[in-house]
């Protein structure tokens, strides 16, 4: 496919029915992934007759098929994101082409970007300090904290190791030597606003939108750091799954210093699969032109994940003692046992090296192959990547108060009312983002640091999942009476 001017392009599914397009593309893409490793989990796929409620057991599984050896994790990965790669099409004028067919380092892209930048007015912030419940956590009043949530398996060990370094090296804030691009710049808990206050110059990605950039524009001038980003005919902002080729060329034009490519842009249901899939083209892209470039992006807490034993162990411990609590509780398991109190873990997992790990499964039953696609791409090209020898910082973010739960999940708001009760923090988004970006910077300065051999390791080291895997029940099972609880507390709260 040659180059193609100022023609306009676009990132497609193959032909097919338009209801049924986007599910016939997901399930063919997870059955080119585990057929190799599991046929008859492979054909099961082929032959569901819903798809939609029948993906998430798959997913399931394929989680679990990726724990058992790393050459099945990155063999997996390889053939996944190669069907993405396949399958997809690619649209310039008249012009359609399967997007493996396309040289993304000889197409013009079908867009110039330019570059326009804003510089931050505010002194750079000296060491980290962390937004909580209206206090400002420094230093030692920091490392208090981060016990407490340690103690209370709020965040794994590693994830407040990861943060006491940075404490220790308050230089490493404004990451000198580095430039990150972040993708989705507005994503509520992206690093953006943590980094360009710690005065460190960020490229920074999303769409196009008038309000959208006047806000980003606003952030980066209350920071201390640079923001630089691209501008198409005169406006700010790039549709990534339009202009990845162009966007790919420009970021590498931008990468004097280590380039880091950070994944958090997303969209829901069809259009999110397109963004990750064109994402993956720009990750794939940056990583084969510089040795040195790094990886980063957040892992759902809505997702499955392999967990160590010693996770799984502390749910036991917790399911131990629940006392006179836990009596009602087994009570309603009975009731309805595929509903509520659910146990976490059932049996565990075996890797080829005899090591035992747990299944966390949060998949939401109702959020469609889609989104657990969308999820899994960016989590496939991770394990490349760190396989190939690349600095990957992947960090499974805790649930939050982010703009979407309210909007598109009110059900989910009157459970995270009641989330403490059960072991479960919520983290205001300000406080997880700040958290989170630290994490980076960590991961960033930590090339030394030794590797697990198992690639799914890598989701599970240095988690900060808010209590989820640590909790005994599975999360969903706990969604109705933590709603329940927590409508009767806001209607308390009223006629107090």
């Amino acid at each position: 496919m040659g180059t193609v001017g100022a023609d306009v392009w676009d990132l497609v599914f193959p032909p097919g029915p338009p209801e049924r397009i986007a599910d016939m593309f997901s399930a063919a893409v997870v059955a080119d992934a585990i057929r190799p490793y599991d046929a008859d989990l492979a054909q099961s796929v082929e032959t569901c007759r819903d798809w939609r409620r029948g993906y998430h057991r798959v997913f399931r599984g394929m989680t679990a098929l990726a724990i058992g050896a790393p050459e099945v994790s990155t063999g997996m990965a390889r053939a996944g994101l190669g069907a993405v790669r396949h399958m997809l099409r690619f649209t310039v004028g008249r012009t359609v082409a399967a997007l493996d067919t396309v040289d993304v380092d000889a197409e013009a892209g079908g867009t110039v970007l330019e570059t326009a930048e804003v510089s931050g007015e505010a002194p750079a912030v000296k060491g980290l300090e962390v937004p909580w419940r209206g206090l400002l956590l420094a230093e030692d009043t920091l490392r208090l904290r981060l016990a407490e949530w340690q103690t209370r398996g709020v965040l794994e060990a590693d994830f407040v190791a990861a943060i006491e370094r940075v404490i220790d090296h308050p230089e490493w804030l404004r990451l000198p030597g580095f430039r990150v691009t972040v993708t989705g710049a507005e994503a509520e808990l992206g690093p953006l606003r943590p980094l360009l206050g710690w005065g460190a110059d960020v490229l920074a990605v999303d769409r196009p939108g008038r309000v959208r950039w006047e806000r980003l524009r606003a952030v980066a001038k209350a920071g201390a750091g640079v923001m630089r980003f691209p501008v198409a005919d005169g406006e700010p902002g790039v549709d990534i799954a339009r202009s990845f080729p162009a966007l790919a060329r420009w970021i590498t034009a931008h990468s004097d210093a280590r380039p880091v490519l950070g994944l958090y842009a997303g969209l829901p249901g069809p259009a999110g699969v397109r963004l990750a899939a064109a994402s993956d083209v720009l990750a794939e892209t940056l990583l084969r032109q510089h040795s040195d470039a790094a990886l980063a992006l957040l892992g759902s807490p809505t997702d499955t994940y392999a967990v160590p034993a010693s996770v799984v162990a502390a749910a036991r411990d917790r399911l131990a003692e629940r006392g006179i609590r836990g009596r009602a509780q087994d009570l309603l398991h009975r009731v309805a046992p595929h509903s509520l109190y659910r146990l976490n873990y059932t049996r565990p997992i075996f890797d080829s090296e005899g090591g035992a790990w747990g299944l966390f499964d949060n998949l939401p039953a109702l959020a469609g192959p889609d989104y657990a696609l969308a999820q899994r791409l960016p989590r496939w090209r991770a394990v490349l990547a760190r396989a190939a020898g690349h600095t990957v910082s992947v960090t499974v973010a805790p649930p939050a108060w982010t703009r979407s739960v309210a909007r598109e999940y009110p059900w989910r708001t009157a459970a995270y009312r009641a989330a403490s009760r059960f072991g479960i923090e919520v983290f205001d988004p300000a406080t997880a983002r700040t958290l989170l970006a630290a994490k980076l910077v960590a991961d960033l300065f930590a090339d030394d640091e030794p590797r697990n051999a198992n690639p799914e390791a890598l989701f599970a080291v240095g988690a900060a999942h808010g209590g989820l895997w640590r909790q005994p029940f599975a999360p969903r099972s706990l969604m109705a009476p933590a709603a329940i609880s927590g409508t009767i507390q806001e209607l308390l709260n009223k006629l107090q």
